[in-house]
């Protein structure tokens, strides 16, 4: 077990001070621009004073502790309210050179899975719903990996209407490690992804699509922050949105190449087709660079189905209902062909 990233986690006393001093999410604050802040109830911990209540060092934590450091650098709600609600972390070391497959599924409204994959393995893992109906659920996943070891995270789980939900990935890959990250939503309420991942060593990968598939009132928001630490390390987002009704999505994505990091690849891109005209996205792509021998690219479409494609189907005899079926599904297929044929892209296509 990696002990330094270990420690670096911080503790449920850490993690309330923090949010004490951060205060609830504000539309002002760039981590929630898009997101409707005044949904989120207020933590009974945060109490009716915590905008000005004074922030001491927790007597659990040494003053200079790693984990006291890492926390003060946390500027994310969502990543540290599990951890404030006491969240009991399940951590799992997988070996080096390890082939495993597992289903991650928390039992709690907050749940905290800690992950140490080590050198050179090969693991899968999908993440499950927890069903049980209440305002809000929040998981936070801290996933260490070790170097030359491939990783899948995936979810694409049935359409579910908790109210809402917050789902926080925090991920620090070695050289030559690879994580493919792949989700499929459909769910009808409000809910919000964070990534935030780190590429430590030369060579390191990661890899993240997404489809949404919403309609109703539903409103998802996706945030990653992608950092380049090492050479030659790759980055590609690819997010594409299929929107009905009055849904709502938004996409803030950032990628920061360090000082020294020659040989970066990095790609976003973001597709969005509006099924209506009171459907919405908003996307923001940031892009922070301090090396020159990069190549790093960002894009956004929006718009309608192709009307020449919707032309030629229909001339043809299928019925219009089915021709925009047909495209609708083939624009979700392209998300996920370009990934290896594994237990996720044969979960993922099955579920488009």
């Amino acid at each position: 077990m990696n002990a330094e990233f270990i420690q670096n986690l911080p503790t449920a006393e850490q993690a309330i001070a923090r949010l004490r001093e951060l205060g609830m999410p504000k539309r002002n604050n760039e981590l929630w621009s898009f997101f409707p802040v005044a949904k989120i109830p207020t933590p009974e911990f945060m109490g009716t004073d915590f905008a000005t209540a004074p922030t001491t060092t927790p007597a659990a934590a040494p003053a200079h502790s790693s984990s006291d450091e890492a926390v003060q650098k946390e500027t994310d709600f969502a990543a540290l309210l599990p951890i404030a609600n006491n969240a009991r972390p399940m951590v799992r070391e997988i070996v080096a050179g390890a082939a495993e497959m597992a289903m991650l599924k928390c039992n709690n409204d907050f749940g905290h899975t800690v992950l140490d994959i080590g050198k050179g393995a090969k693991v899968s893992l999908e993440i499950l719903d927890n069903k049980v109906t209440h305002d809000i659920a929040a998981e936070r996943f801290d996933i260490n990996v070790g170097e030359n070891a491939d990783v899948e995270i995936f979810f694409a789980n049935p359409a579910c209407d908790l109210p809402l939900r917050f789902r926080h990935f925090n991920i620090n890959q070695a050289a030559g490690s690879t994580i493919r990250f792949s989700s499929i939503c459909k769910d009808t309420a409000i809910g919000r992804v964070s990534v935030e991942c780190h590429l430590k060593g030369e060579g390191a990968n990661f890899d993240y699509r997404s489809l949404h598939v919403l309609d109703g009132e539903a409103s998802q928001h996706s945030r990653l922050t992608i950092y380049h630490e090492a050479p030659r390390t790759t980055s590609t987002q690819l997010a594409r949105n299929l929107l009905s009704g009055s849904a709502r999505v938004s996409y803030d994505g950032s990628v920061i190449v360090g000082y020294d990091c020659t040989g970066v690849n990095s790609s976003q891109l973001v597709n969005t087709i509006l099924m209506s005209e009171d459907a919405s996205v908003s996307v923001k792509p940031v892009l922070k660079i301090y090396h020159d021998d990069v190549e790093c690219t960002h894009g956004n479409t929006v718009g309608e189905l192709d009307a020449e494609q919707m032309f030629y189907l229909v001339s043809r005899g299928i019925p219009k209902k089915t021709a925009q079926e047909m495209l609708m599904r083939s624009f979700a297929q392209e998300t996920f062909l370009p990934l290896p044929d594994t237990p996720a892209k044969k979960r993922l296509m099955s579920e488009v």
